[in-house]
């Protein structure tokens, strides 16, 4: 494990907010969970987890590859994407299928994570159904 292992700052950082959102989505979803069963609780962490990613950083990812590309953009999130978009160059330069289906992601994956969190606290009677597809 020579010098091609070492660690980049632009890896460092993407690692460090990665690291910050999941801090944030196990605080939020223990929060949130508190006085609810180990199950609940797992799933509160995850869903505010996964709704944190789908927002702070797949949803400023399609507002830059939408106003321009990632390769002229600076800031945190951009850096994010230009190490990603090292292994995948479709992720710096505006790739429409990549795109897209983040467009999705963010919408749909983003709001249903925050709907299911809403019928958890709320112990709405669907939440299992629409969770789990029963």
């Amino acid at each position: 494990m020579g010098a091609e292992w070492e660690l980049g700052a632009e890896a460092g950082g993407s690692l460090l907010l990665c690291a910050a959102l999941l801090a944030a989505g196990c605080a939020l979803g223990l929060r949130l969970g508190r006085g609810r069963g180990v199950a609940d609780r797992g799933a509160l962490i995850w869903l505010c987890y996964d709704a944190l990613v789908h927002f702070a950083l797949e949803g400023p990812f399609v507002y830059l590859s939408l106003v321009g590309n990632v390769a002229n953009s600076d800031g945190l999130i951009a850096s994010l994407w230009k190490e990603y978009g090292k292994a995948d160059a479709r992720w710096v330069y505006f790739d429409p299928t990549i795109v897209s289906v983040e467009i999705l992601t963010v919408a749909l994956d983003g709001s249903l994570a925050l709907f299911l969190i809403y019928a958890i606290v709320k112990e709405k009677h669907y939440r299992d159904r629409v969770a789990w597809g029963e």
